[in-house]
């Protein structure tokens, strides 16, 4: 809950759905029907990606590659003393896709941005002095970059739980939860990367005032940074201090029943204890700057002029 005589620890939690309000074609399916798709892969892992691609509209990459070791040991069962060479070769063109996947992320980054739209309007609220302690960033795409495009003087911290464009440390791939074969997929995991590295997400949302989710889906990939969090504040026994604010960012209604789906899954069915024990917001980029989404932006802009304020007279005390 936000103290009045203190700064409020605000976080900032992107994903794909921040990049895409930017303008920026970052769908896995956008790549995949771009130039830098590979072409004439040999594998299997491969083959199976081509044909998905081409009979699906949205194409989900992660998930792709946890049905396909699905289907690995279906079509395999029979055959289990072909999986170690399969997979070999699959390990061999999965390299190539990620590094094919930076190559035409990089092109995209390159390109200017929607300076007008809600997720730019946000980023620069969050890159003020005071307004929010630390970035999130689920997406690879450079931060820096993107605040010299908006002609910012600084950017909070940010975290990048799944590697940045900027080092080439994009962590592509399957949950812990998945299935590998005994180990062949195991290059797939995201957790045995050799860029993946401890982000203190569960700690920093437990002790935040306001949690704002901007084009994160909460979905499958990343539900295990949140269920906690969202299950502890629908606690019946929630104490007053703990109350949150929570605004989340989302497309359209479309985008926004899905949010609510998710969180009443992981809220086992308590979506109402949220709304009771929380401050929370749910804005649709689609409808642009609504009063409701005015009304959070500007007096989160009057506090940052407060407390910089507050901090000029402080430091200009000291100098008496």
């Amino acid at each position: 809950m936000e103290k009045t005589n203190s700064v409020p620890k605000r976080l900032l939690i992107l994903g794909n759905g921040f990049d895409l309000c930017l303008g920026r074609d970052t769908r896995y399916s956008d790549f995949v029907n771009s130039r830098f798709w590979p072409d004439n892969l040999k594998s299997e892992l491969f083959g199976y990606l081509e044909k998905k691609a081409n009979l699906e509209r949205w194409f989900d990459l992660e998930s792709e590659l946890a049905r396909y070791i699905q289907n690995v040991r279906k079509e395999s069962s029979a055959y289990v003393t072909t999986r170690p060479g399969r997979a070999r070769q699959d390990q061999v063109d999965f390299k190539v896709i990620v590094e094919a996947l930076i190559t035409y992320l990089k092109n995209v980054e390159r390109k200017e941005v929607i300076h007008e739209s809600i997720a730019a309007k946000v980023f620069s609220l969050a890159c003020r002095d005071s307004a929010f302690s630390k970035i999130y960033s689920f997406n690879y795409t450079d931060l820096l970059i993107l605040s010299r495009k908006l002609e910012l003087l600084s950017i909070p911290v940010v975290e990048y739980v799944y590697g940045c464009l900027a080092d080439d440390s994009v962590i592509l791939g399957i949950n812990d939860t998945e299935d590998t074969l005994g180990g062949l997929y195991d290059f797939m995991r995201k957790s045995f990367n050799p860029h993946y590295s401890s982000h203190p997400v569960s700690y920093d949302l437990k002790t935040a005032d306001e949690v704002v989710f901007f084009g994160h889906s909460l979905g499958d990939n990343d539900y295990h940074y949140f269920q906690s969090f969202f299950r502890h504040q629908c606690d019946e026994n929630l104490s007053p201090e703990e109350k949150r604010t929570i605004t989340i960012f989302t497309k359209d209604e479309n985008g926004r029943m899905n949010i609510m789906r998710t969180l009443h899954k992981m809220n086992d069915g308590k979506t109402s204890l949220l709304f009771q024990n929380n401050i929370l917001n749910i804005f649709c980029t689609d409808d642009g700057e609504s009063p409701a989404f005015s009304e959070w932006y500007h007096a989160r802009m009057l506090e940052a002029e407060r407390l910089r304020t507050r901090e000029f007279l402080e430091r200009a005390k000291k100098f008496r």
